[in-house]
């Protein structure tokens, strides 16, 4: 099972979300998300939250297509997305819809959760419809293949922890058992390698995050 949650913020391409979570069975909305998902064509199986940043207009059409809610009060322990997140089973992958260029602190945040649920076992990813956040964990390995027009293509491994044993194949700068740290720019802005449409990277221990960010 393949559940897509969708969080609120700018910046997300919405035609490219529509897309992504065609592959989804089950569709949350975290508050305002809703309308990121009814403008990517999506009718949310639920919404969640505490309706604080929701329009009336989304919360008429939403009423209109009979979907339910699930209410929470403003006042609480966690927001309205991880809320959402922590909903699912762990056995369903997840893909997180949510802004990546939007208010600094609900971006890091969510970023942050990504990670946590990862090493929680949840399988997951964030992505504002370009551009993809990937968490790793431990002893991890992250395969992406099959990227498109991969020369527009940067990838940065940004580490909330030591990462030990980090090893890359298909990148331009690649390494082989190293170190990396938090705060450090070193694997920051690589690229595919020649030709290639695909990498790998592994990893011992410690948690980072990937960017797979895209310049058109």
């Amino acid at each position: 099972m393949k559940t897509a949650v969708f969080a609120g913020g700018p910046g997300v391409d919405c035609n490219s979300v529509s897309s992504i979570v065609q592959s989804c069975d089950y569709f949350l909305a975290a508050d305002s998300g809703a309308q990121i998902a009814l403008k990517s064509n999506i009718i949310p199986n639920k919404v969640m939250g505490d309706l604080d940043s929701i329009s009336d207009s989304t919360l008429l059409e939403l009423r209109k297509r009979q979907v339910p809610f699930e209410l929470f009060p403003p006042e609480k322990d966690m927001s309205d997305t991880e809320i959402c997140l922590r909903s699912v089973p762990k056995s369903s992958e997840i893909v997180l819809i949510c802004s990546l260029s939007g208010r600094p602190d609900h971006v890091m945040c969510n970023l942050m959760l990504v990670i946590k649920l990862h090493s929680e076992g949840y399988k997951i990813c964030a992505t504002d419809g370009t551009n993809y956040f990937f968490p790793m964990c431990g002893e991890d390995s992250l395969v992406i293949e099959g990227i498109s027009n991969p020369e527009n293509v940067y990838v940065s491994m940004m580490p909330t922890t030591i990462v030990t044993g980090v090893m890359t194949l298909g990148l331009y700068y690649s390494l082989e058992d190293v170190e990396i740290y938090p705060g450090s720019s070193f694997t920051l802005s690589n690229r595919l390698g020649q030709s290639g449409n695909s990498f790998k990277i592994s990893s011992k221990s410690g948690e980072m995050g990937v960017f797979v960010v895209r310049e058109e």
